[in-house]
């Protein structure tokens, strides 16, 4: 069977297409995705908040002239130590989530797949995907470094070549040119190199295994049809996503004014801002019911436009890895081929 051509308006919708399929299922997963982002959020704040506050607290000291340069810097240490090796054990977390929040996507995206319940898992698919995503973190820096040393090389020699023994000046501008042609290449290659690659994580859910250059082969004839999917796609969320932050940001702005309108009539006045009493209005602020309001609409509809990035962002690919594997190509390939001198026997034939 043969696969099937690409259709750019289907790239551009398709996570809508999915979604019109199973929208139970992908309403649920946005909900558990926002539930745990709050509850890294929550343990974030737990857990650094003290060390934010701490330094706010120091900075006014050391403002006040209560502390010695000598203390301040030893009491920063003493706050940011801490503060570093939590961070060091949420930023783990927080990728880890990520890969699972992936892999729950690219489940539905690639098969209309929302595991019961919980729809997040770590098994084969979440390995799978680190892996995926760190072949793409070697790729990108070998392709940067690699890229960037030969264009360098490449224009130094090349402005040296045909400069022909002028002014220094001119030298100058013949070399920023050539860098600014290197840096376009590099731009173009990495782009080329971006969208071949596109397929594999959705390639590597669909097909059960690993796949990261079979994306490549995934690509063949439609890098065209991709470049300009990802262009549209791009486009109508960075439109949409403006105008709904740009909403988010005024009602969060209103909430806030009596605030802001405090603060400044201390500023005015020339008064000393304790950091207890500024703590204390924010605490206040904060507890007003239209505030947590205005914060959890806020907060909710932000996650939920950058959810949504992500998930149309990563139904390009998957869309594509659907095309790609509507010939059977993937059960295919996974086929061993045994030769005649096997002990088992050569791979049966057809014809």
């Amino acid at each position: 069977m043969a696969k099937q051509d690409f259709d750019i308006t289907r790239g551009i919708f398709w996570f809508f297409i999915r979604f019109g399929e199973k929208p139970g299922g992908a309403i649920w997963l946005i909900f558990v995705q926002a539930l745990c982002a709050l509850g890294l959020l929550a343990l974030s704040v737990m857990v650094m908040g003290p060390a934010y506050i701490n330094l706010i607290q120091l900075a006014d000291s050391g403002a006040a002239g209560a502390l010695s340069e000598a203390e301040t810097v030893r009491l920063v240490f003493d706050t940011l130590l801490p503060f570093l090796s939590y961070g060091f054990l949420i930023i783990p977390i927080g990728i880890l989530f990520a890969v699972m929040f992936q892999a729950a996507w690219l489940r539905f995206l690639t098969k209309g797949e929302i595991k019961p319940v919980i729809p997040l898992r770590l098994g084969a698919d979440e390995i799978r995907l680190i892996g995926v995503n760190l072949l793409y973190i070697v790729i990108a820096f070998v392709a940067y470094f690699g890229l960037a040393a030969v264009l360098g090389v490449f224009g130094f020699g090349a402005a040296v070549m045909f400069h022909g023994g002028g002014s220094h000046a001119d030298f100058g501008l013949e070399a920023g040119v050539l860098i600014v042609l290197g840096v376009l290449g590099i731009l173009v290659g990495a782009t080329i190199l971006a969208i071949r690659l596109a397929t594999a994580p959705a390639l590597t859910v669909l097909d059960g295994r690993l796949r990261f250059f079979e994306s490549w082969e995934a690509t063949n004839g439609v890098f065209w049809h991709m470049l300009l999917t990802y262009v549209v796609v791009w486009a109508l969320l960075a439109i949409g996503g403006s105008i709904l932050s740009g909403i988010v940001q005024l009602a969060v702005l209103a909430a806030f004014l009596p605030t802001i309108i405090e603060f400044v009539d201390i500023a005015e006045q020339g008064q000393h801002v304790d950091p207890d009493v500024a703590l204390a209005t924010l605490q206040a602020w904060i507890s007003e019911p239209l505030t947590i309001v205005s914060l959890l609409i806020g907060f909710g509809v932000l996650y939920v436009v950058q959810v949504l990035f992500e998930a149309v962002w990563h139904s390009v690919g998957a869309y594509n890895a659907v095309r790609a594997r509507s010939g059977g190509e993937g059960e295919a390939a996974d086929v061993p081929t045994l030769a005649a001198d096997h002990p088992m026997g050569a791979s049966p034939t057809e014809g």
